[in-house]
This record gives structure tokens, sequence and C-alpha cells, in this order.
């Protein structure tokens, strides 16, 4: 039972986050299409521009990682009949455990490349409120899952409204920055959504990296217990530090729901 334990708690803040977020940003962008209407996907073909090339760019950098090979990439193909304005197209050697693994990093990669490219723009562009955001949303990474109670849980979310507003906070407007800032930003965010390819190539290497943990926390728990906990607690604090780096990602898909409310709300008043 122990080893259920630390694995399923090791799972939910490691696996479990990054599905969330994945899952947030999909509902995002669902969102934000169905209350454009008909002009969503124009703006997305638009957006794609800039969010389309880190997104396909962020699976080609993960196919090196893990040791495939890009046999084609294009990075933007705002014409293309079959609606996907992107894509790459890797091999590997399917008996590699590690090539395999790779494919669940490959899935992934457009929502943690495009969170670093975010916060590499925020560094570059406006970098005291990258100051700001940073002060703010790393002291998430300072709980752990032992401490998290109701009184922790109303913290955290305080800080987050704090790093939110750090980063919308109008009184920047005067910096043509931060201007530029936000709209990048904002045409990034809008692809960094899982493709139905990159969820359904990520799942291959998912069961078998979780196949890798559960027999390593076996291993562990007939050898030492406290190294089992001890693993589980640096994954638990690797999990925060992973929800921070991942914020500035969910604020910028919830800035883009609250753009394409404004886009309608436009709309509305001037008629379409």
């Amino acid at each position: 039972m122990e080893i259920v334990i630390n694995f399923l708690i090791q799972t939910a803040f490691t696996v479990g986050i990054i599905f969330l977020f994945g899952l947030f940003i999909a509902l995002c962008r669902r969102g934000f299409c169905r209350t454009i209407g008909r002009k969503g996907p124009l703006l997305l073909v638009i957006t794609g521009a800039v969010g389309t090339p880190i997104h396909e760019l962020s699976h080609a950098l993960m196919c090196l990682v893990f040791g495939h090979r890009v046999d084609e990439i294009k990075l933007y193909r705002p014409a293309a009949n079959d609606g996907n304005l992107g894509y790459v197209k890797h091999s590997y050697n399917k008996k590699n455990i590690y090539h395999q693994i790779g494919n669940f990093f490959i899935g992934i990669a457009p929502i943690i490349c495009g969170s670093g490219v975010l916060l590499l723009l925020m560094r570059l562009t406006v970098p005291t409120v990258f100051d700001e955001f940073t002060s703010n949303i790393g002291l998430i990474a300072e709980f752990s899952y032992s401490d998290i109670a109701f009184a922790e849980i109303w913290e955290i979310f305080t800080i987050l409204i704090r790093a939110f507003l750090a980063v919308f906070d109008f009184s920047n407007a005067d910096n043509v920055w931060w201007w530029v800032f936000l709209a990048l930003a904002l045409m990034i965010s809008s692809h960094m959504e899982l493709s139905g390819a990159d969820i359904k190539g990520g799942v291959k290497g998912i069961l078998i990296l979780m196949g890798a943990l559960l027999a390593v926390d076996a291993v562990l728990y007939f050898v030492s217990l406290p190294a089992l906990a001890a693993v589980t607690s640096a994954m638990v604090t690797a999990g925060f530090f992973l929800v921070s780096f991942l914020m500035i990602a969910a604020f910028f898909c919830v800035a883009l729901l609250i753009v394409a409310w404004l886009i309608r709300g436009v709309m509305m008043i001037f008629g379409k």
C-alpha cells in the first residue's frame, strides 16, 4: 500500500500537473474560438505567425534531446487545407526505452517550452515586471504537500492573484515594450494547446515512464522506506516548481479569453 500511495503522489505532482495545465489551456482555446465564432480560426491563423513556429520548434527541440530523428518540419502553413498550421514528423527506435519515454516529453513540449519562452520574453522586454512576477510566483515552490491546509491554499491563491496583477498592471501602459510583450505572449499562448497527435504520441511515453517509476518505487520500498519518502518529497517539490513555471502560460490563456470577450462585445456593439 505504501508503494501505491507514494506512486500516486509522485504521479499527481508531475504528470497530473502537466495534464491539468494541458486541459486548462485546451479549454481556454476552445472557449476563445466559441466566443469569437466564425472569426476565431482566422485570428488563430494570424496569431499562428508567431505561436505556431514556437509550438513546432518545441517538438523539434525535444526530439533532439531524446535522440529522435526529425524527418520533416513545417513551422507555419497558413494556407493548409487540413487545419494544421504546422507539424513535425520524427522517427525513433521503438526498442529504445529512452526514445519511448521521449515521446511523452515531445508531446508536452509546447506547454513546457512555450512557458519558458514567455518567461524569457518577459525578462527581456519588461525586466521589472519579470522580477515582481518571479518573486511572487516563486513562493509557491516553497510549499510541500504535507503543509497544505485551507490556510495554505488561500495563501497560494493570494500569491497567484498578486502575480497575475503584476503581469497585467496597467501602470506599465506608458512602456511600449510592455505592450509588445503582451501581444507576443497572447500569440504564443494561443498556440500552446496540445493536438490529438501530441496527446497520442505522449501517451506512449507516459505509460513507459510511469511503469519505470513504479518499478523504482517498488525497489526503494524493499531497500529503504526513508529513501522512498525522500524521492516522493523531492518530486512534490519539483511539482510546485512546475506549477510556478507553468502559471505564466495559464495567466495568458485567461487573458486570451478576456480578449475574446472584449472582441465579442465590440462586435455586438458595432453590429459585427
